[in-house]
């Protein structure tokens, strides 16, 4: 490398595995994000051959996506086709979120204002040390597709406890996606609650569940997309540890049903003094299964709205005239009902 010339890579923010077998890098180019930052590169996006560690492509962020407050920290990749795959790399400076097609090594800027930070959400309080964050759009997951082709895009930004989503035929068809008629596409989902501002995302294709890294609780919690209720209730709590689980910044599922969470103690990094003594980096890995048994997000378990709709449908009056029903069938109704109250109220 000639002296002046950036390295290959500056700064890797994120980084994504497709099931191509390309390794995506978001690299913001930028030195010392902490301290007197200094651009040395533009913001990239650089994908090697996991077979053989080969760069096979450096995308430049073209100028106009890069704005002066813009800063790209997370990346989701859509590799339902190798050859057609997209990438969503993550504004939380300047709320935004840039599209980028491998097919035609194109990419677009999309605006939505669901990516801004949620002005009553930004305060931070963990381990005793109190700040305060306004970043915009950070967390990113995406579904399996739908019967149309195209994936779901959950997210969030940072400091906001409410989740979105938004379908990725919207977001890929560039014109659409750049034209002011696309805010009417996106959908609110529902709210965590207090303290619920989540980061990174992971869905698990095969069980249709999210994780959130939550760092407000130091939790991982999880929500299961088959559920049509996004409540505080219908969220399953995972871990939740003031030791292991402090300030959780990465969430990923491997191809072999692996949950997977760093814990790396960044706001002390950042507002206090991480203590050599202390462990203060941790990998945590459960399976799928383990992690969300007896949560809301157990896939054995139907979602509770599901089932009262479902014996509400028997206990409903039909509106056709019946015979009246025996002793033996009132009671065997009446329990049901004192069942299912009871069944709620130790749910809720």
């Amino acid at each position: 490398m000639a002296e002046g010339e950036a390295p290959e890579i500056v700064s890797p923010f994120r980084i994504r595995a497709d099931r191509c077998g390309r390794l995506w890098v978001l690299d913001t180019g930028i030195e010392e994000l902490l301290g007197a930052a200094k651009p040395l590169a533009p913001t990239s996006l650089l994908v090697y051959d996991l077979h053989n560690d080969n760069l096979l492509r450096r995308y430049k962020f073209p100028k106009d996506h890069v704005k002066e407050d813009s800063f790209y920290a997370n990346l989701a990749v859509e590799d339902s086709d190798c050859d057609d795959t997209y990438a969503y790399a993550a504004d939380l400076g300047a709320p935004g979120l840039v599209v980028y097609s491998w097919k035609t090594q194109e990419s677009w800027r999309v605006k939505h204002h669901f990516f801004h930070p949620d002005p009553l959400s930004g305060n931070y309080t963990i381990t005793g040390i109190s700040f305060q964050w306004d970043d915009g759009l950070f967390g990113m997951a995406l579904s399996r597709p739908q019967p149309d082709g195209f994936s779901t895009m959950f997210f969030h930004p940072l400091s906001s406890t409410n989740e979105f989503s938004v379908s990725t035929k919207i977001l890929r068809n560039q014109t659409l996606a750049t034209s002011g008629n696309i805010y009417k596409e996106f959908k609110v989902l529902g709210s965590r609650g207090p303290n619920g501002q989540a980061g990174v995302a992971f869905l698990d294709q095969k069980t249709g569940v999210i994780f959130y890294a939550l760092p407000n609780l130091n939790a991982v919690t999880c929500w299961k997309t088959s559920n049509r209720a996004y409540t505080i209730k219908s969220l399953g709590r995972v871990y939740m540890s003031t030791t292991d689980m402090v300030f959780p910044n990465d969430v990923k599922v491997d191809d072999e049903s692996n949950l997977w969470v760093l814990s790396d103690r960044l706001h002390q990094y950042m507002y206090g003094t991480l203590n050599p003594k202390d462990v203060n980096f941790r990998i945590l890995t459960a399976t799928v299964k383990d992690a969300i048994e007896n949560t809301a997000c157990d896939t054995k378990i139907k979602p509770l709205p599901d089932i009262i709709t479902n014996l509400g449908d028997i206990l409903r009056p039909s509106t056709t005239a019946a015979p009246p029903k025996s002793g033996a069938q009132a009671i065997l109704i009446s329990h049901m009902a004192l069942l299912l109250t009871i069944f709620v109220k130790l749910i809720l």
